[in-house]
């Protein structure tokens, strides 16, 4: 209710009654109090109209291109009934391609504005009484000019002429980061499959051996995504700066990545680089807003310059930082949001997932800048032995059903217990350390019985069989090793 509003015209008609002043003093008296602020009235009363894709909830989504077409659907969505009809029109933008781009210091280039196919010639109505519309298909095809591994740009915006419907600048678009993925499809083992992750101990393992891994009957590869631990968040006493700081084994896999690294992504896993913490003041939980968006920076760098798929975060191995120190703030799940929420924002059309540990979990990521974790952290991983639980934002699909380390032997694999998991709607398996040079060299019984966990869990996942392998690859070396029998 508007009170002072209310007040002034009680004032006003009790100095017409008493006589005691002129009309022309009380409207002076009135007209030069504080002016009241009415957009508090309009918020309640505005209707806010936004397009979202209907498969992340989202208006910045990447879709995968793997054959010569895939569709995508949209919907568009009102904050309160209308109680009146809305009519709705999506259609491509080009025009935002240049903002985009601009915003977040990228250089995509747009999808081919003919390839692409919005269903009922993008028209869209919503009843009285409706807050969501039905869903409306986006076909996208892909032509000979298309460049394998790239990502593309597709803008999509929506104009509606119905009065008192308002729509936002980011509310009215949905953008699409198309990646042509039609030569990468040897993992890709259907829409709905649940994905593996493998984290691989580099300092001990070859990332090659991640190919060894088959099913049987579709001839897939098991694992989906490798992530190499790790590469560290690193502090420089001398220039004063956040930087990556890669150990000699990182390194060497980042030197050689054309040999080492790039065969896993041509056959479709992507390639990882975790994060971690380095026993110095440096934290992924402890930099301020400033050093949060400086470390993205420098992230988004190292991903394009070894064409990387994304990063991982671990919040592990950090002292406390200075706070008389502008790159840093006091560790917490809010400046650890803020890094994730940047570091997306660097680089829109990478990974960005999470170990849960230390200053990362569901409860503590939190929204930055009116943005839900969900929309800036692409998955998450439990720590070993549990179950990864849905971020703000989230579901289950971006979440790990089991965390299994396969070095100590931590985590269920029981075949049954990831069939449920599947069931219940988790979108990842987590594994960690497998192969490590002692068994790989010393201990083939140990690596078999690695393998014998990997078969149980796959049969739960796919309903399929995991071959055992017949070769390996030794640590910094590309030669394909018979294993012995």
């Amino acid at each position: 209710m508007n009170t002072e509003r209310y007040m002034k015209k009680g004032f006003l008609a009790l100095g017409l009654l008493l006589g005691g002043m002129t009309f022309s003093s009380c409207t002076d008296d009135i007209m030069g109090s504080k002016p009241v602020d009415e957009g508090a009235y309009d918020t309640v009363t505005r209707i806010e109209g936004m397009l979202l894709d209907a498969k992340s909830n989202k208006n910045e989504s990447v879709v995968e291109l793997r054959g010569k077409t895939v569709e995508t659907e949209v919907f568009f969505k009102l904050t309160k009934v209308p109680n009146m009809g809305v009519d709705v029109q999506v259609e491509v933008d080009p025009s935002y391609l240049e903002t985009f781009n601009k915003e977040h210091d990228t250089d995509f280039e747009m999808y081919p504005v003919e390839n692409v196919k919005i269903a009922n010639e993008g028209k869209l109505l919503l009843a009285p009484d409706e807050i969501r519309s039905a869903n409306i298909g986006v076909t996208l095809t892909a032509n000979d000019k298309m460049q394998a591994d790239k990502t593309y740009l597709l803008p999509l915006t929506v104009t509606t002429s119905t009065q008192g419907v308002t729509l936002s600048e980011k509310a009215q678009r949905a953008v699409y980061m198309v990646k042509d993925l039609r030569s990468q499809s040897d993992t890709y083992k259907g829409p709905d499959a649940v994905k593996t992750v493998l984290y691989f101990e580099v300092n001990d393992t070859n990332p090659l051996n991640a190919l060894e891994f088959v099913l049987k009957d579709s001839g897939k590869l098991f694992f989906d995504e490798v992530v190499l631990f790790s590469a560290n968040i690193n502090y420089n006493p001398e220039t004063g700066r956040v930087y990556v700081f890669n150990n000699p084994n990182v390194q060497f896999l980042l030197d050689n990545n054309e040999k080492f690294l790039q065969p896993l992504r041509k056959r479709g896993i992507k390639v990882i680089l975790g994060i971690l913490g380095n026993h110095d003041a440096a934290g992924v939980a402890q930099l301020s807003d400033m050093g949060a968006r400086e470390f993205a920076k420098e992230l988004a760098a190292y991903c394009k310059a070894y064409n990387l798929d994304g990063v991982g975060f671990d919040d592990e191995y950090s002292d406390f930082p200075d706070l008389t120190n502008p790159w840093f703030a006091r560790r917490s799940g809010e400046a650890a949001s803020r890094l994730l929420y940047e570091t997306k924002r660097a680089m829109p059309d990478k990974t960005v997932m999470v170990y849960y540990l230390g200053r990362i979990y569901e409860d503590t990521i939190v929204s930055v800048d009116g943005v839900l974790p969900g929309e800036f952290v692409d998955y998450a991983v439990a720590d070993y032995g549990g179950t990864a639980r849905p971020m703000n934002g989230m579901t289950r699909k971006q979440c790990s059903g089991m965390s299994i380390e396969l070095n100590r032997g931590t985590g269920n694999t029981s075949e049954d217990f990831a069939r449920s998991k599947r069931k219940e709607g988790y979108g990842y398996y987590m594994f960690f350390a497998l192969g490590h040079t002692n068994s790989l060299v010393n201990n083939f019984g140990s690596y078999r019985s690695q393998v014998l966990r990997c078969q149980m869990v796959c049969r739960g996942l796919y309903e399929d069989e995991l071959l055992m392998p017949e070769y390996y690859y030794k640590k910094n070396d590309a030669t394909r090793y018979k294993l012995p029998n």
